[in-house]
Parts: structure tokens; sequence; C-alpha cells
């Protein structure tokens, strides 16, 4: 049997495009790769974080299968200085995927990428 080829992962932010993260996680083990670390930042530490999961299958026919009115029922309108949607019922939502995980725990070691733009 061959070896399996191996390959650390990076994936970039890019909001809606991000998904293509999922194209591509899915072409590299198509051709044999084991993707054995993942760094991702935005879009891209969700892709990664849901792979590293075990749970990328799941969130891409979760997402494959959004309509319009479930995706608005997602949107928490918030008119204060922290922006214009909170984001609450999305991270609840996606957080159903997964569970309390910690990141340390994963199978697949995950490396996120973030900002702090306040400080």
């Amino acid at each position: 049997m061959k070896n399996k080829k191996r390959v650390s992962l990076v994936l970039g932010s890019g909001g809606a495009r991000g998904y293509a993260h999922i194209g591509v996680i899915e072409e590299l083990e198509q051709r044999g790769y084991e993707i054995v670390s993942i760094s991702g930042a935005s879009m891209g530490a969700l892709i990664g974080g849901f792979y590293a999961c075990g749970k990328l299958q799941e969130y891409k026919e979760w997402v494959l299968d959004l309509d319009v009115f479930e995706l608005s029922s997602l949107l928490d309108f918030s008119f204060d200085s922290a922006g214009l949607i909170k984001g609450e019922k999305l991270f609840d939502k996606l957080s159903e995927f997964v569970g309390r995980v910690d990141i340390e725990s994963l199978p697949i070691p995950l490396t996120i990428v973030a900002t702090d733009i306040i400080n």
C-alpha cells in the first residue's frame, strides 16, 4: 500500500467565498492527501474547525439546504455600537454541530488566526 501524502492546510478568509475551502478539502482527500494540521482565519477558521471536529459534511449539508427564511431567522439585528448584527443566533446554531469541544483535544491540530482590532 502506498503511503498517503500528508499536508498542512492553510485556509484564508473570504466570507461566502470561503465555502470554496470545502471543495478544496474534498479534492485533497480524493487525491489521497491526509490533512495533518489546519490553520485558518475568519471563514477559513470556521471551515477548518468543522473539518478538525469531523463535522464538515454535516455543516456542508446544512448550508446547502438553507433557504432565505431560515437564513433570515438566524440574524439578530442590533443597533448598538458593537455592530449591526450580534451573531448570537448564528453562533448558537453553529455550536449545535460540534457541541462544547476544547481546541486542544481535536484529532487534527487547529490554529485559528484572530485580531483584536479594539486593542
